[in-house]
């Protein structure tokens, strides 16, 4: 449309030209004069311009082919794998809105009539193993592995309550802030320096310098 509404304008501009010199000028002036170069120059333009317009065709005929060809490529692309995926434990998972709009330009609806506009095959994710860790107090031999100086007089059962406690604290009732001794309190733990300690040494805890608990687990 640019290329002829151009001629068009090439052909309006010509004819003028040539009006107002058989209107305006001297019968006897030369024919070296510039309105006739001008007029010349014109028509090479014009001829340019057909060129140019004749390979723009061309450019467009090449370049809807060679789209078409890809769409019909990739059209049946999809269904291939649309049917391995009936074929398979496949299953489809959501496409993005860029996806779609990218799909749906370049096959258009008809392609994915079969599938809908928004599934595209991806392997199932597995489902996450949900494992239940166990309490298991302390031996009596891990027990007496923890220097008697760290111990003093801590009791294994008293040991193992409060173990048992701080587990079901933050293991089964999924607490994850660090517990202080006025807090362990609040919960009805009997904690004192050296049970921390003592469990502290068996790597079950972490105690920080403010004396706050957790679980090492």
């Amino acid at each position: 449309m640019e290329f002829q509404k151009a001629e068009s304008d090439l052909d309006y501009i010509e004819h003028k030209l040539e009006y107002e010199m058989v209107k305006n000028l001297p019968e006897d002036t030369p024919t070296q004069e510039n309105p006739v170069k001008l007029l010349k120059q014109l028509r090479v333009i014009k001829s340019r311009y057909r060129e140019l317009s004749a390979e723009a065709d061309q450019i467009a005929t090449e370049q809807k082919e060679s789209v078409d060809f890809i769409r019909s490529q990739l059209a049946a692309t999809l269904q291939l794998v649309l049917k391995l995926q009936e074929q398979s434990d496949l299953k489809s998972c959501p496409l993005t809105e860029d996806e779609q709009w990218a799909v749906q330009k370049i096959l258009k609806a008809e392609v994915l009539a079969g599938a809908g506009p928004s599934e595209e095959l991806c392997a199932e994710p597995p489902i996450p193993q949900q494992v239940e860790v166990e309490f298991e107090p302390i031996t009596e031999k891990m027990f007496m592995s923890v220097p008697r100086n760290v111990r003093q007089s801590v009791k294994l059962a008293d040991l193992n309550a409060l173990y048992q406690q701080l587990f079901d604290h933050f293991v089964k009732d999924k607490n994850s802030a660090a517990l202080s001794v006025l807090q362990m309190s609040k919960l009805n733990m009997k904690a004192n320096e050296a049970k921390l300690k003592t469990l502290k040494a068996l790597e079950v805890l972490q105690l920080d310098r403010k004396g706050h608990v957790r679980l090492s687990l």
